[in-house]
């Protein structure tokens, strides 16, 4: 990500983030994460940390992210973060680093960072001493792998930048810094490239640079600290193309700079004044490509696997075709055996004149020593009849060969021609019809799900951070639910007096402790399924469902625990209700 176009987004959400309570935290795709702010209407904030192209932006309003399950690194955050005010956004030094400070009076502030560099982003979150709580992943690195418990690193400064700052008046001392074994061109673009890599290459080419290079660097400097970017972006076709059809994009990603370029790497140029703004639009040009890409390699792949079976099916029934070409020859031996009465069996064959040979040499034909001459004769008859037959059959069978060969080629050509998505989901689904892809999922029905969480006696509830929370309707689906369909690691939650349902929050990640705005979610939808419900506070007990035990005679529904805890909620039904 552009260094200057990460500064001026920054800039804009500090100014427009800077005192909002944080909402949530959720997982919304792969490598992908939004904070969500009060009120509950604001945009969210997304992060990108998928290599190589990280990114950082407001979410539109009109582009609904799926909520996926939280990790453990979502789930730490919203239990650190939510209900916290954003104090501030910024970026500590001239990398594309951006740190998000939280104030928390209870135990001192916590930090947010965001490397966004473009082979090893990372999220992680810090405490008031700037050591890690947690991180969204794993780096492989032998100096800055983040761990839990150690001093947040920072990255290294690139070689030249140490102390560096967008400070014009001290172009030539850059310059100066960067002209070893650099013409003064090259060393504008150098110092500028670290930057905008875009940028610096394309002033490497530019005239300017070489007549005046002390001037052209003070003004980039100058435009960069004070913030008057030119943001343009450049696709193969216009952006509004590809968001309609990505396949017109022929698989180019677009390309985000800071300033317009003098040598455009894509024919279309796109200025938009909004930093945000063009992250926003590269991310989701960049996805829409990526999901055509994935499409038509995963349509590609299909196709080649289909002509690899088929060429190697058509090399086989061709060698047998060449096999049962042998019926001719086992129609002579049966004839030539006939043909003399007076043949024997001599050890494992019988010896005749060839009466198909001009010169009325003797054939050695097999033959079994168990049976007589004529019975030998009947059996190389049958497998001439047996080969015959097959040659048919074979010939049949290499005819479908090449018709599917021509079919396969036939997709080929529309895969290879495909300029829009409706001509892609088309071939798509006639390969799925002939088999080559597997059957799409079908959308989920009115009718209970064979699966233990599509079960009818069991209600389903998904929290905003997107957990999820399982309710039992009867005493034989409590039993059920508790037993057969939870994991051990999950939490178990029931009312501390009378009956009521159980109910089991998944935790796939094995926390020890649920986010306490979880647990409170959770404690209030057991107490609003309980006898319960009509007092004003109940109380809930909670423990992991490994310390939950069934005993001997005990009707259905009634358990005992161990190592339980209560807390005191007003029944309620928080969350979206699944099922």
């Amino acid at each position: 990500m552009d260094f200057l176009i990460l500064r001026g987004v920054a800039g804009e959400l500090d100014r427009v983030l800077a005192g909002r309570t944080l909402r949530g935290a959720e997982r919304v795709g792969d490598q992908e994460y939004a904070l969500r702010f009060d009120p509950s209407d604001a945009d969210c904030l997304l992060f990108g940390l998928a290599p190589p192209h990280p990114f950082l932006f407001r979410a539109d309003r009109r582009r609904r992210s799926e909520i996926l399950p939280p990790d453990p690194f979502v789930l730490l955050v919203g239990r650190e973060l939510e209900g916290k005010r954003l104090a501030s956004i910024r970026m500590p030094g001239l990398d594309r680093v951006v740190e998000m400070e939280w104030e928390s009076r209870a135990a001192g502030s916590r930090m947010l960072v965001a490397e966004l560099l473009d082979k090893s982003a990372n999220l992680l979150l810090l405490d008031a001493s700037r050591r890690v709580l947690a991180y969204a992943k794993e780096i492989a690195s032998a100096f800055r792998a983040p761990s839990v418990g150690e001093p947040y690193r920072g990255p290294n400064p690139r070689p030249g930048f140490a102390g560096m700052t967008l400070d014009p008046e001290r172009a030539r001392e850059y310059l100066d810094r960067f002209a070893e074994r650099r013409s003064p061109r090259q060393a504008v673009a150098a110092v500028v490239g670290g930057f905008s890599p875009m940028l610096g290459a394309d002033l490497a080419q530019r005239q300017e640079a070489a007549a005046d290079p002390e001037g052209t660097l003070a003004a980039f400097l100058a435009a960069a600290r004070d913030g008057r970017l030119e943001p343009t972006l450049y696709t193969p076709v216009e952006p509004a193309t590809i968001l309609s059809d990505p396949p017109r994009a022929g698989g180019a990603m677009p390309v985000l700079s800071s300033f317009p370029l003098h040598r455009k790497p894509l024919p279309v140029e796109t200025s938009i004044p909004d930093p945000e703004e063009a992250v926003r639009l590269q991310a989701f040009l960049q996805r829409d490509i990526r999901r055509e890409r994935e499409q038509r390699e995963r349509l590609a792949s299909a196709l080649a696997r289909e002509a690899g079976r088929l060429e190697r099916l058509a090399e086989k029934l061709e060698g047998e075709l060449v096999q049962a070409g042998r019926e001719q020859e086992f129609q002579r031996f049966g004839d030539l055996i006939l043909a003399h009465p007076r043949a024997s069996v001599t050890g494992r064959s019988i010896v005749v004149p060839d009466l198909y040979d001009p010169g009325g040499r003797e054939i050695e034909i097999p033959a079994d020593p168990a049976l007589t001459p004529r019975e030998n004769a009947e059996r190389h008859y049958a497998r001439a009849r047996k080969l015959r037959r097959g040659a048919g059959t074979i010939r049949g069978r290499l005819e479908a060969v090449r018709e599917a060969r021509q079919r396969a080629r036939a997709w080929r050509e529309r895969l290879d021609s495909a300029e829009r998505m409706e001509a892609m989901e088309s071939l798509e689904v006639d390969l799925r019809r002939a088999g080559l892809l597997p059957a799409a999922k079908r959308a989920p029905s009115g009718r209970p799900s064979s699966s233990p969480e599509g079960d009818p006696g069991i209600r389903r509830f998904r929290t905003t951070e997107g957990v999820l929370i399982l309710v039992g309707k009867t005493a034989a689906d409590n039993d059920r639910l508790t037993f057969q369909v939870s994991s051990p690691h999950d939490f178990w939650l029931h009312a501390a007096e009378g009956s009521g349902a159980h109910v089991v929050v998944r935790n796939p990640a094995r926390l020890k402790e649920l986010p306490r705005p979880l647990l409170i979610s959770a404690a209030r939808i057991a107490a609003y399924y309980s006898r319960s419900r009509g007092r004003g506070k109940v109380e809930v007990h909670y423990t992991l469902r490994k310390h939950v035990r069934k005993g001997r005679g005990f009707p259905a529904g009634r358990v005992t625990l161990r190592n339980h805890r209560t807390l005191e909620v007003e029944p309620g039904i928080p969350g979206e209700k699944e099922g």
